[in-house]
């Protein structure tokens, strides 16, 4: 740690993406956090109705939120690296003293700093999701006891455990995908020594594995309901955690057996040794 804080390269890389940064005035810098508060507050309206799909609705603005974040970890980890080597730089910057180690540590560091404002934008978004989430299942719960009436035992008990391990496990998830997307983004970019080339091959690497889980979670599905998509395990690779987190909050419903801790596969048997 000590290191880091010494460590020149850091102190050059963020000055320079001061630098060459564009200024905008600070009406530009609000439209991000405006359009996620909008989006907050449509679906909470949507509560309003008890036959919507608030949850579906807010999984896919948490994808779109999560994939942009990515791409723009990836970018800007990758562009650290590629620009010395394009501008000439990268053996001057050897030269002076300083250890690759050194070096790829205040870039890294550089990068995270920059991409800190999307980290906290995606962490935001999913906390607040989750007791929208929560309010979306009881407004489900109160639409299918007004179209069945007393048939069913509509009885919900809720996981506190679980609700408080969702949010943990959310904070967690969010940072450890910002550091390795930067971190990804920078190898390549090491190795290519190109930024195009280091986005395309990083971009590949990480959303390979999604598309390939998202097609094998079509293949043994079909054409199911979204909720049964989203219990899907590969799925739950697919679209790294979230909807497993999702459902990791959500009241336990009578005869439902994936809700609570059963909603992270794996959860029981690693901790207490056990099957779910």
């Amino acid at each position: 740690m000590a290191d880091l804080t010494r460590n020149p390269i850091i102190w050059q890389e963020v000055n320079y993406q001061q630098r060459s940064t564009p200024r905008l005035t600070p009406h530009w810098h609000l439209i991000g956090p405006l359009l996620l508060g909008v989006c907050i507050i449509v679906l909470l309206l949507t509560l309003t109705r008890i036959d919507y799909p608030t949850r579906d609705i807010g999984l896919c603005v948490i994808w779109i939120v999560h994939a942009a974040t990515v791409v723009r970890a990836i970018s800007v980890g990758g562009n650290t690296i590629s620009r010395e080597h394009v501008g000439m730089t990268w053996d001057a910057l050897v030269l002076t003293g300083v250890s690759a180690r050194q070096i790829l540590l205040g870039k890294w560091s550089a990068a995270l700093q920059r991409i800190g404002p999307w980290m906290l934008a995606l962490g935001l978004l999913r906390l607040a999701m989750l007791p929208i989430f929560m309010l979306a299942m009881v407004n489900r719960l109160a639409w299918r006891n007004i179209l069945y009436g007393s048939y069913y035992d509509w009885t919900i008990a809720w996981i506190p455990a679980a609700a408080i391990f969702a949010v943990f496990a959310t904070v967690v998830m969010t940072i450890l995908e910002v550091l390795a997307s930067t971190a990804l983004g920078l190898a390549s970019s090491a190795v290519t020594r190109r930024g195009g080339i280091a986005l395309v091959t990083a971009l590949t690497i990480r959303f390979l594995p999604v598309a390939l889980f998202a097609a094998l979670t079509h293949y043994e599905l079909g054409p199911v309901p979204a909720y049964r998509a989203v219990r899907y395990a590969p799925f739950a690779i697919a679209d790294s955690g979230t909807s497993p987190l999702s459902i990791l909050a959500l009241p336990r419903l009578p005869g439902n057996t994936t809700l609570g801790f059963d909603a992270v596969y794996g959860f029981k048997s690693a901790a207490f040794g056990s099957g779910i």
